[in-house]
């Protein structure tokens, strides 16, 4: 299984339930009749209706980073022994 990280849980549809900074892992993931890249993510509510009424199913793979993507700065520091 793939883990990822939540960087945009805004404008959600209802009953999403993704949390920013949060680390998931993707059971599936596929591409929607839109062309959107969608993940299936273990532990959230994965499907649901939005206010209009269309039924949605997965989340949108732009809402989350893989964790292999993040990098943890190193910072070399210098100084001088007098």
């Amino acid at each position: 299984m793939k883990k990822v990280i939540c960087v945009d849980d805004s404008n959600q549809p209802q009953g999403a339930n993704a949390v920013k900074d949060k680390e998931y892992l993707i059971e599936d993931e596929f591409i929607n009749a839109l062309d959107q890249r969608v993940y299936i993510v273990v532990g959230l509510n994965n499907s649901g209706v939005t206010k209009m009424g269309m039924k949605w199913y997965g989340y949108k793979a732009e809402r989350f980073k893989s964790t292999e993507d993040v990098s943890v700065k190193e910072e070399e520091h210098m100084f001088a022994l007098n």
